[in-house]
């Protein structure tokens, strides 16, 4: 088996050499500060593109959370000139689609179609940016999905408990708020609100614009320009600092209808841009990433607790968290509980040369299968730009991956995981 799995690793890094590793990316910053990254690939001529926009749901008013999420889902319901309908038919009739997303530290604008209809692709977005109308109708309507969303994830366990998470590890900051918003706050947004806050988000530091396709930059570069420079310059824009440290050890239990308790438990945790953020990766692999992990190998397969069980440790401008979780009987809640924190306090004793192989094996082949695509070669580049580590990761990622040493593990323990943690317990 093991040596199945290093054959499959070894193809994985040759495959990525052959789909996207070794292209070029040119990077210019226009005049308005738009970031545009462009990468030229080989191919059956498919372009896709990711415009990042810096700047997510933590800059929500407060009255107004989910302002930002309504705002950016609404610009592909209708512009001047297109209709909800013609957005999406161009990029569709083309094989391919045009999106949106929002999350705490930025929002995105993603789409892909064939190359020889980028022109028409370009011509619709600069519509939608720069001639958003927020049509009523379809605001009424987007009020009603996203209220449902909200309504569903209190309906399922872990999305219940992590939305109380968020206010329990983020208290006192902008970030213990779901993008999705409050129901009460949702229910008054306006139609003025949408375009003063699409205003604010229309300054050209705060964007960066990646594309990823089988087309050179020169064709292409009067058209990109012609769109982007567009963009107010505005005043220079800087990600806010926020900080809530996690002290001690306390619990919250939430009680919902259902045969089975969930538990959440967070500890601190690096941001992107600090030195111990790779060796959290990795410390985050070994503990609960997949069937080998101690988590699962522990609390799932030696005790017989968890139906599901793991950790994640998402990556944050501000306010790193690692977070385990575990979804097990209710009559074992407190074993559960008591299980995850003696895992996460164990790997403070050190990890073994074969923990350590695994969990990078893991990260690297998960990263390197992720870029099998244009659209995710797309995404990678504009986000590590856009969260302050610079495009030039995308290469660099399974390097500075590999240099992570038993002793970088130990040393980030040390510095995160005693100082305490929170839980949400969610049990019937």
């Amino acid at each position: 088996m093991r040596n199945i799995i290093n054959l499959f690793f070894s193809f994985l890094i040759f495959l990525s050499s052959t789909v996207y590793g070794g292209e070029k990316v040119i990077k210019n910053i226009l005049p308005n500060r738009v970031t545009i990254l462009f990468k030229e690939t080989k191919g059956e001529g498919i372009i896709a593109g990711t415009l990042f926009i810096k700047g997510g749901s933590f800059e929500d008013p407060e009255g107004k959370k989910g302002l930002t999420n309504l705002t950016v889902k609404m610009l592909i319901k209708g512009s001047k000139n297109y209709s909800s309908y013609d957005i999406n038919k161009v990029f569709e009739d083309s094989g391919g689609y045009i999106s949106t997303s929002v999350g705490e530290e930025f929002s995105t604008i993603e789409f892909a179609m064939r190359t020889e209809d980028l022109k028409k692709g370009l011509k619709i977005l600069k519509d939608i940016i720069f001639n958003p109308v927020f049509p009523e109708d379809k605001l009424k309507i987007e009020k009603g999905n996203v209220i449902a969303q909200i309504k569903a994830k209190k309906e399922e366990g872990f999305s219940y408990g992590f939305d109380e998470l968020r206010k329990q590890i983020y208290k006192g900051t902008p970030y213990q708020y779901s993008p999705l918003g409050e129901i009460d706050d949702i229910e008054k947004i306006t139609r003025e609100d949408l375009k003063e806050r699409w205003d604010q988000l229309l300054n050209g530091s705060r964007w960066v614009v990646s594309f990823v396709g089988d087309i050179t930059y020169s064709e292409v570069e009067n058209d990109i320009k012609d769109l982007f420079e567009k963009i107010d310059r505005g005043q220079e824009y800087q990600y806010p600092v926020y900080s809530y440290y996690i002290t001690g050890e306390r619990c919250k239990t939430l009680k919902r209808e259902g045969a089975q308790t969930t538990i959440l438990v967070a500890y601190n945790a690096p941001q992107a841009t600090d030195r111990y953020y790779f060796s959290m990766k990795v410390l985050n692999g070994i503990a609960g990433s997949g069937f080998t992990s101690r988590l699962f190998q522990e609390l799932r397969e030696k005790r017989g607790l968890a139906y599901a069980v793991g950790s994640f440790f998402p990556t944050r401008v501000n306010m790193g968290r690692l977070i385990a979780y575990i979804g097990t009987a209710p009559e074992k809640t407190e074993e559960s509980l008591k299980g995850i924190r003696e895992v996460l306090k164990g790997i403070g004793k050190g990890v073994t040369d074969e923990e350590l192989k695994t969990a990078k094996e893991k990260i690297i082949g998960n990263f390197l299968l992720e870029h099998q695509t244009r659209a995710k070669q797309s995404w990678y580049l504009g986000w590590f730009e856009t969260i302050g580590l610079g495009y030039e990761m995308d290469q660099k990622y399974p390097e500075y991956i590999n240099k992570v040493t038993k002793s970088d593990i130990t040393e980030t323990w040390k510095r995160y995981i005693p100082e305490g943690n929170i839980c949400v317990i969610v049990r019937p």
